[in-house]
């Protein structure tokens, strides 16, 4: 019964999934051509020397790695807004769809009368989401990957160096889908599950951004999600595992209680 809700719930969204995955596999490749641009020689030598410019860099590619190195420039794509944009629609839609839609559209009711317990049903939906996270982060390394073959200027950067980039989001990307999951098993309509979700992620960005160019708040900084994702650093250190694992380990917990949520929640109030 869990390979036949899986496979139901994968195909549900399948037109969104490709279209996210073409749009970042492209993101990724221009990365990689824009460096072949700009990053090679194209600003004069000592113009980004600047505190204050590079303060801005930083607060933007979330790490102090030098923005005109490889592992600065293509781990900057992988936190550019637009890249977290696409990804963040997968995390809401998938997440709202999962119950909130259920109840807003009225087919809650039919869906708690079947004869599976209603945590195997969105056992289902989390595991498609999953995987549907994980073909997402895989377009968009193949898109650096390419670049990184195609370019001349990326040519001696490792592919297998450049995995760590798409890793590094893994954390982040799981606890936010562990909110909106939450939201959806508590919600009664998508657009709570889209405000909780999409408000937490973008104030989240924007107290880092703030963190990283204003002092008096970076105390704060280390309540933003964005303030532990690194990709040039984690492509030049290696894998952060005290952050990544305490992420990982909130959004299983997260998960777990909405899993108990869905499960005693009286859908027909």
């Amino acid at each position: 019964m869990f390979g036949v809700l899986l496979r139901t719930a994968w195909r549900r969204h399948r037109t969104l999934r490709w279209s996210l995955a073409i749009g970042l596999f492209l993101m990724g490749l221009l990365l990689a051509g824009t460096f072949q641009a700009f990053g090679t020689g194209f600003f004069p030598a000592g113009s980004l020397d600047d505190s204050s410019v590079m303060g801005v860099f930083d607060a933007f590619t979330g790490s102090s790695v030098n923005i005109l190195t490889p592992e600065g420039w293509l781990g900057f794509g992988y936190v550019h807004p637009f890249t977290l944009m696409l990804l963040v629609v997968w995390i809401v839609v998938g997440a709202a769809t999962a119950i909130a839609r259920e109840v807003e559209d009225g087919t809650i009711e039919f869906l708690a009368s079947r004869p599976v317990d209603r945590r195997v049903i969105l056992g289902a939906r989390m595991m498609a989401w999953s995987l549907g996270m994980v073909a997402l982060l895989a377009a968009t390394y193949l898109g650096t990957v390419a670049g990184i073959v195609f370019f001349e200027a990326l040519v001696e950067f490792s592919p297998v160096q450049a995995l760590l980039f798409p890793l590094s989001l893994v954390p982040m990307l799981v606890l936010i889908g562990g909110v909106a999951f939450l939201a959806s098993t508590a919600s009664s309509t998508r657009s709570r599950v889209y405000a909780i979700t999409v408000g937490f992620t973008v104030g989240s960005y924007f107290l880092n951004f703030a963190s990283s160019l204003w002092s008096p708040l970076e105390p704060v900084a280390p309540v933003s999600l964005f303030h532990y994702v690194s990709p040039g650093e984690w492509a030049l250190e290696g894998i952060r595992w005290g952050p990544a694992i305490v992420m990982v380990v909130l959004a299983l917990i997260l998960m777990g209680v909405a899993l108990v949520v869905v499960d005693r929640r009286d859908f027909a109030a």
